[in-house]
């Protein structure tokens, strides 16, 4: 731990019977809208094919691609590369969910 105001670093201690767990992937469901235009519903149908080439379970409704159990890195990614054409809306959770002690 560093000490600002000694400009050290220092030792912490840490409880009796705490024990370290590997870190979880955020997971969750993203939703991918095309904008009405010929170009934005191309980039969907181009989205759909990315998502079933990285096994991604896909299903479209009423103008919605919805991806799921979809993670961090592919959620940045897709946003990377629809996200000027597609209204891209994500929700990612931990699981299991984080305790606060």
């Amino acid at each position: 731990m560093y000490d600002c105001e000694q400009d050290r670093y220092t030792d912490f201690a840490t409880t009796p019977g705490y024990r370290h767990h590997p870190p979880c992937t955020l997971r969750g469901e993203l939703h991918a809208i095309h904008h009405g235009n010929t170009d934005s519903a191309r980039q969907q149908t181009a989205l759909l094919a990315w998502a079933s080439e990285r096994g991604l379970n896909a299903s479209l409704q009423q103008g919605t691609l919805l991806l799921q159990d979809v993670d961090m890195d592919q959620a940045l990614q897709i946003n990377r590369l629809f996200g000027k054409q597609l209204i891209i809306s994500c929700h990612l959770r931990q699981h299991p969910p984080a305790r606060v002690h």
